[in-house]
């Protein structure tokens, strides 16, 4: 592409960075749509964020993306954050605009928008939801499905407190929207039995542990929704699982694909075509390979 002085600067920042499909994504959406700008990955310590922000300032910057480990430490040099970005505590998208820099949190925006196809003819308010896990992602979804307004969340975990913490964290802001449980089997059975969809938010599936899964398969079921935040692989031995039993499955792309193109709206108001931000995903995930 060609660069003047005019060209805005957009880019993600973590450590590491080489990993981000979000130059492949955003650099293909900017030439899509017509924008004049440039998307870069930078790799940044954290007792670096606060020079590289300021830097950012200098600069014809209209914002970034924030990735591991960053998103709950990008926080204290911001200058304003989204009210729903505030009650999760962590930032994965930040406009540069008027002078301030205004966080954001679109993971969970982009859960929901891979899941409303799938789930249509459900009410919003009578749906029940297990996530297993505990991690940075689970809790930023599990708060923007409370905010949405489903019936209930449940969060299992192996370590039952944790679960807790984040069950009682979102039931401050939204109560009763939350219920935490461990990983006892009895307990897992009657979380699967009572859910809609059940979400695998661990990392039990991924390249280094292939033949896991985070669920027992015989408590699996047709009725589900069984959904992966993983990736890549596509498909993971629990949506193996879910595939045999005659369960709808889902991975986790789509919401790495929504979660971006609300990124990339919030800072150019552009909601980009889905389809074509689905195309440059699967080009930047076969490039890896």
């Amino acid at each position: 592409m060609r660069i003047s002085v005019d060209t805005k600067i957009y880019a993600v920042i973590g450590d590491p960075i080489a990993q981000s499909l979000s130059p492949q994504l955003h650099n293909g959406l900017f030439k899509e749509t017509g924008v004049d700008a440039l998307y870069l990955p930078i790799a940044v310590k954290s007792e670096d964020l606060q020079k590289l922000v300021d830097g950012f300032r200098l600069m014809n910057f209209g914002g970034f993306n924030i990735t591991k480990p960053h998103k709950m430490e990008i926080i204290k040099v911001l200058d304003q954050l989204d009210p729903l970005a505030e009650k999760i505590g962590a930032v994965n998208t930040v406009v540069y605009r008027n002078g301030k820099m205004v966080g954001y949190n679109t993971d969970g925006f982009g859960f929901i928008k891979s899941l409303e196809t799938k789930i249509a003819k459900i009410p919003k308010d009578e749906l029940t939801i297990l996530i297993l896990g505990c991690g940075g992602a689970v809790k930023s979804v599990a708060m923007a499905l409370a905010d949405w307004g489903i019936k209930k969340v449940i969060i299992a975990n192996r370590t039952a407190e944790k679960a807790a913490a984040l069950a009682n964290l979102i039931n401050e802001s939204w109560p009763g929207k939350a219920q935490a449980i461990g990983m006892a089997p009895e307990a897992l059975k009657k979380a699967v039995d009572e859910a809609t969809v059940v979400v695998n938010g661990t990392s039990l599936g991924m390249a280094d542990s292939p033949l896991q899964s985070p669920l027992p398969k015989e408590l699996l079921k047709k009725e589900l929704l069984v959904y992966d935040m993983i990736y890549s692989p596509p498909v993971t031995q629990l949506l193996k699982d879910g595939k045999k039993v005659g369960a709808q499955t889902q991975n986790g792309l789509d919401m790495l694909l929504y979660q971006g193109l609300l990124a990339f709206e919030l800072w150019t108001g552009i909601f980009p075509d889905p389809v074509v931000g689905k195309k440059l995903l699967e080009e930047g995930i076969a490039g890896i390979k």
